[in-house]
């Protein structure tokens, strides 16, 4: 009886454990990271860990997975217009927004992709609420001026 018990309790912590896994302790293991230029063999490493990873346990910092995704799609786009991944970038994008709609990371990303594919509404929009959400001192006001630059052509 004490065994079955303990084996009960056993199978239920990991249970449980398994069920509320936080993205950012598997981060580390999933992305490939470095400190110089980011190759495609680098990308496509780190994008084939993340797809491959099962999501269905992650309960905490799924927008951090989500960015994560959405950035390595960015990175295969090379940032061109109508592009395959750009749009596949967008898309995982407003998942980590979805995730966590305060994300600064999420809302700049989202701003420079929409415009960087010819929409500057959308674009603007996104940075509105990236000014929203992020104190002043952390604008890049020269990059924010270049990329809207895109929009007056």
């Amino acid at each position: 009886m004490k065994i079955l018990l303990f084996n009960t309790l056993l199978i239920w912590t990991v249970g449980l454990s398994a069920q509320s896994t936080d993205y950012a302790k598997l981060r580390p293991t999933v992305m490939v990271m470095t400190c110089g230029a980011i190759d495609s063999g680098i990308v496509n490493t780190s994008l084939r860990n993340l797809l491959a990873l099962d999501t269905s346990g992650i309960k905490k910092n799924m927008y951090m997975y989500y960015g994560d995704l959405g950035q390595c799609y960015w990175l295969k786009s090379g940032g061109e217009e109508g592009s395959y991944y750009l749009k596949l970038s967008i898309a995982t994008t407003r998942k980590a927004l979805y995730h966590n709609p305060e994300s600064s990371k999420a809302l700049w990303n989202l701003a420079f992709a929409h415009t960087m594919n010819g929409e500057c509404d959308m674009g603007k929009s996104y940075m509105e609420k990236y000014k929203l959400a992020t104190k002043k001192k952390y604008w890049d006001e020269d990059q924010i001026r270049l990329l809207f630059e895109r929009c007056s052509i």
